[in-house]
């Protein structure tokens, strides 16, 4: 079996262990976007109530985020890409039970929030494992790379996903479902094949002894002990803690306008296509911004970068409100979400350059589980918003939360201040030496 640093030498595009991952993670990316664009559609159509339909979505963010912390813990106790594989195999069960359901003709509000929570525990627990395993396998020189290039994919199926859900959903629910296994089933697929797995996690000195095998209770204290780990870490260091705030209001604040312009829509009579389309158009201005992320995280501050992407964003959406046409609607999601590749891959770059390999499991689920905190609200935002406030109150609501949040990422000088790409690792460092230190990975 070869080992995995004897591919950290290769260009990205021609090491194998990387394409297996990008593969695996690009299937599981599919079918998260096939669930978050189809289910609300098809709850709206089953139910035929927004508050119904938001209240589905909403449960099913709740479920994701409670279940990020206990995600992590695996990703950093166990083998990272057999967890991969079998996420990728519970995806696929779900899009399959989502398919019998509606041949069975029980696709009503109960079936769908049941399944629709399996599948989003399903995101939860194992989203932090395809994250933590990249580190162990790109080398922290690649890392803004890599992560820019996942952008550009993330793009792509943003791009792809709107439309083809639209597309399937009105050939057949059937079809919509049986796409999103199919994608679930390529990345349990390339997790397999991917030759070696991520270094052995190491147990955290830190957190409580391993629990022995019959007793419960002590493997419940020790999960509980390593996921607050990774928290209590993030909400020392000085140089993220004000970053996780901004990126759970950031979230709140598009999560809710996408869903609400998606609601509107839907009342309103436009097809599936159109709603299809209008959310491809965040998917081609993540596409556009992906091409210069890479070489504008070299040569700017990364806070400079971050900062002006986020104001870009803040204009955009504080004009959404304005207009209730889905053409501006596409070209006004699309300006906000340009700047977003850069955001993404300098923030998470960073991230993953100051978080040591054995706690980047925790850490990431606690980041997520932070970054996603508010995110429940959004569909109920939208599904009780929308009959109350209509178009353009909700989205002023919407808009606000986003300016808010800029301001404060502006006025972060913590943020503000990141330097450019290759001086990451020093700057984290500084901030690790001012006391915080990570936990003894006993390597």
């Amino acid at each position: 079996m070869e080992n995995i640093s004897q591919h950290r030498t290769l260009p990205l595009w021609r090491d194998r262990q990387y394409l297996l991952w990008l593969g695996s993670d690009t299937g599981s990316a599919m079918g998260m976007a096939l669930q978050s664009f189809t289910v609300p559609l098809v709850a709206l159509v089953a139910t035929g109530s927004p508050a119904q339909a938001g209240l589905i979505a909403a449960l099913g963010q709740l479920v994701r985020v409670v279940c990020t912390l206990p995600g992590g813990v695996l990703a950093d106790r166990r083998d990272r890409r057999k967890l991969m594989a079998l996420g990728g195999v519970l995806g696929a069960v779900g899009g399959i039970g989502l398919c019998l359901a509606v041949v069975g003709g029980v696709l009503g509000f109960w079936t769908l929030l049941v399944l629709h929570l399996f599948m989003s525990a399903r995101n939860g627990v194992f989203g932090s494992a395809s994250d933590a395993a990249l580190k162990d396998l790109v080398p922290e020189s690649r890392l803004a790379s890599a992560l820019a290039a996942n952008q550009g994919r993330d793009a792509v199926i943003s791009l792809a996903g709107g439309p083809l859900g639209g597309l399937l959903l009105s050939v057949s629910q059937v079809l919509a479902f049986g796409a999103m296994a199919g994608a679930h089933a390529v990345a349990a697929l390339g997790a397999r094949l991917i030759d070696s797995p991520a270094a052995p996690p190491v147990p955290d000195s830190r957190t409580a002894e391993a629990p022995k095998p019959d007793d419960g209770s002590g493997a419940l204290r020790s999960y509980l002990a390593e996921g607050t780990a990774g928290m209590a870490w993030l909400l020392r260091r000085r140089d993220l803690r004000g970053i996780l705030l901004i990126s759970t209001l950031l979230n709140l604040g598009i999560n809710a306008s996408i869903i609400s312009v998606i609601f509107a829509l839907q009342q309103r009579g436009e097809s599936a296509a159109t709603i299809g389309w209008v959310s491809a158009s965040m998917g081609a201005g993540m596409l556009l911004g992906s091409l210069p992320a890479a070489a504008l995280l070299k040569r700017l501050p990364t806070g400079l970068a971050v900062c002006s992407g986020l104001v870009v964003m803040a204009c955009a959406m504080a004009l959404l409100p304005f207009t209730q046409s889905p053409i501006w609607a596409s070209v006004l999601f699309g300006i906000s979400i340009f700047g977003a590749p850069t955001i993404n891959a300098g923030l998470g770059g960073y991230f993953m350059a100051a978080v040591p390999s054995e706690l980047l499991g925790r850490a990431t689920s606690a980041s997520a589980l932070l970054g996603m905190a508010a995110v429940p609200l959004a569909p109920l935002i939208a599904g009780f918003g929308y009959p109350a406030w209509g178009w353009s109150g909700l989205l002023a609501c919407c808009a606000g939360i986003c300016v808010f949040a800029t301001v404060l990422a502006v006025a972060n000088r913590p943020l503000r201040t990141l330097p450019v790409q290759a001086e990451w690792a020093g700057h984290a460092s500084v901030h690790t030496n001012h006391g915080t230190t990570a936990p003894a990975s006993g390597r």
